[in-house]
C-alpha cells in the first residue's frame, strides 16, 4: 500500500471525525471549534459550515439515507440534511460528554458512549432512544457497530473493550487484556474482526464473539483511532505521533508508517471504495489521501 496526500483541509480547533458521502463528492469534518465542515471533492472547496452545537464536535458521518449526523461534547446527537442545511433533528439522553459515536451501514441506527459511561442507542427514522447498554465502570471512549447490523463495541476508561448483541441489548462479552483506556474499537466490514486499541500502545485483534486472536505488531504509540479498509485487507491507526500505521489483519504485521500530522490524529476513515482516506489530527488539519494498492 502506498499514500499520496490529495487535499489539506482546515478547522479553528483540533479536528476529530471526517466522513465521505456515498459517492465520495463531499467530505464532512468535525472540530472542536463546534462546528462540521462540507468540502466538496475533488475539487477541494468549502461548500458550508454546520453550525448549532454548543461545544465540540467530536464525530461526524453520513447515514444510510444520505443525512449527516454530528455528536458533541455538548451532550446531543443532531441530524442535518444532506446539502448542509440546518439541523433537523436532537436527540438528547447522555449524562455526561459525548466522546463517540457511530452510524449502521444500512437503516438508521446510531450509537454513542460518553462520560456517563453508557453506551445509547438512537433510531434516525423514528426519532426515537431505543436503547442503553450499560456495564462499563468508568467512561466510554470509543463506539462502533458492526457491518452486518447485529453487534456495537465500545471501549472505556476501565481499560475494557466490550461486544454488545444488538436485538437484545445484551453483553456479549468483555474482553480483557488492555492495561490502558481503550480508546479505540472498530469491526472489519467482513464482519470477520474486531481490533481494540489502548492508550497503553498495544493493537488487539479479536473475533466477532469475543476470541483473542492476536496482538498486532505495533510501535511504541498510542492510538487514538482504529479503521478497516473497506475490503478488509488493512487496518490502519491514527498514532499520538501523527503517524498513520497500517497493518495487514490477516498476518498482523505493519505493512506502512506516514507521519501525517504534527501530534495525535483523532479520526481515521475510508471512503466507500477505499481509493480514499482522511486523517484527522489535533493539528486542526484533516488530511485526505489517495490510496494505492498493488
Amino acid at each position: 500500500m502506498r499514500l499520496e496526500k490529495q487535499h489539506s483541509f482546515t478547522h479553528g480547533n483540533s479536528a476529530y471525525s471526517a466522513a465521505f458521502s456515498a459517492k465520495s463528492d463531499r467530505l464532512a469534518t468535525a472540530s472542536l471549534d463546534n462546528t462540521v465542515k462540507l468540502w466538496s471533492l475533488p475539487a477541494g472547496e468549502l461548500l458550508a459550515t454546520l453550525k448549532g452545537h454548543g461545544d465540540g464536535v467530536c464525530f461526524v458521518g453520513y447515514l444510510a439515507d444520505g443525512r449527516i449526523c454530528t455528536a458533541s461534547m455538548d451532550r446531543s446527537i443532531r441530524l442535518w440534511p444532506a446539502d448542509g442545511g440546518n439541523f433537523t433533528q436532537t436527540f438528547t439522553g447522555h449524562q455526561g460528554y459525548i466522546t463517540s459515536a457511530a452510524v449502521a451501514q444500512s437503516g438508521g441506527l446510531i450509537a454513542s458512549g460518553g462520560f456517563d459511561m453508557t453506551v445509547r442507542l438512537w433510531d434516525a427514522g423514528s426519532n426515537q432512544a431505543v436503547g442503553e447498554l450499560t456495564g462499563h465502570t468508568g467512561n466510554v471512549q470509543a463506539v462502533a457497530l458492526s457491518a452486518n447490523g447485529k453487534l456495537a463495541a465500545s471501549g472505556g476508561d476501565d481499560q475494557t473493550a466490550r461486544i454488545w448483541n444488538l436485538e437484545t441489548k445484551s453483553l456479549v462479552k468483555t474482553l480483557a487484556g488492555h492495561t490502558r483506556t481503550v480508546e479505540g474499537v472498530a469491526f472489519s466490514p467482513d464482519d470477520r474482526w474486531l481490533v481494540s486499541a489502548g492508550a497503553d500502545g498495544s493493537l488487539k485483534l479479536w473475533t466477532m464473539t469475543g476470541d483473542p486472536l492476536k496482538s498486532l505488531d505495533a510501535p511504541e504509540d498510542r492510538y487514538k483511532s482504529v479503521t478497516f479498509s473497506p475490503d478488509s485487507r488493512w487496518l490502519v491507526g491514527g498514532a499520538m505521533s501523527g503517524e498513520l500505521h497500517i497493518w495487514n489483519p490477516a498476518t498482523g504485521e505493519l505493512a506502512l508508517s506516514v507521519p501525517a500530522h504534527k501530534n495525535s490524529i483523532y479520526g481515521v476513515t475510508f471512503n466507500p471504495d477505499g481509493t480514499l482516506l482522511a486523517s484527522s489530527g489535533y493539528d486542526r488539519t484533516i488530511h485526505v489521501w489517495s490510496v494505492m494498492t498493488e
